[in-house]
């Protein structure tokens, strides 16, 4: 096995943490002190993480797909497309606030 398939089943198990995180934070509601401090609302939290995670798992199935003859070209683009606009979404609507000014962390 190449460092590069390494890398990506290591993004896809990552990717897999990181959704099923995500999906335990949407169901149940009750978080950590940590993610209450960079959150507003366990929603939120739940939301980035499904998000972050969707957007790693989509990237490592393109490519592991790819990789072994099962997705043509145009099945790998459209879930790298899909994991970018779930990684957009994450981190735009669903972003942690700045913990020294309360705020959300943008720079406006």
């Amino acid at each position: 096995m190449d460092p590069r398939t390494f890398f990506q089943m290591l993004l896809g198990v990552g990717g897999l943490l990181l959704t099923g995180y995500g999906v335990r934070l949407l169901l149940t509601g009750r978080t950590s002190p940590f993610v209450l401090r960079r959150w507003r609302h366990p929603v939120d939290a739940g939301m980035w993480f499904l998000c972050a995670g969707l957007a790693f798992l989509l990237l490592a199935v393109g490519y592991l797909g790819r990789l072994i003859g099962a997705f043509g070209p145009a099945t790998t683009w459209t879930l790298a497309s899909l994991a970018l606009v779930f990684l957009a979404l994450g981190l735009v609507r669903h972003r942690p606030r700045d913990i020294g000014r309360g705020r959300s962390s943008d720079t406006t």
